[in-house]
């Protein structure tokens, strides 16, 4: 089963997709900000990770960017409800450095969530 990692910091939508992979059964660590994700992505080494892009303490793309070559197997989805966060996202993938992300606008369909994971797990 996938275990993914959950960034986000509006705490209503964060709980919403919490309780959402839960339900599910789907193994979920839900954070607020960098420093959590920092912890977290150490101690569960996720399957998934899907961040927000603009957080309080940083960003969901420089994160995506620090940590995807150290679990090069993680699926990362990159999400925005800021037009031009998502698109320098997208252009973030043309850096020849840059590891395989997508970048999607908020609000993302619970249901597509749910679906990601699962391709991401079939993958795995």
């Amino acid at each position: 089963m996938a275990t993914i990692l959950v960034i986000e910091d509006d705490h209503d939508l964060r709980h919403e997709i919490l309780d959402f992979l839960k339900r599910r059964q789907i193994a979920v660590r839900a954070c607020e900000n960098i420093e959590e994700a920092e912890q977290a992505i150490v101690e569960m080494k996720p399957d998934v990770v899907l961040s927000d892009i603009c957080l309080p303490d940083g960003d969901g793309a420089s994160f995506c960017m620090k940590h995807a070559g150290k679990f090069p197997d993680a699926k990362w989805l990159l999400m925005s409800g800021n037009q031009e966060l998502v698109r320098q996202g997208n252009r973030l993938k043309s850096v020849a450095e840059a590891p395989p992300f997508a970048v999607l606008d908020k609000p993302v369909p619970l249901r597509f969530l749910h679906t990601y994971i699962r391709a991401a797990a079939d993958k795995g």
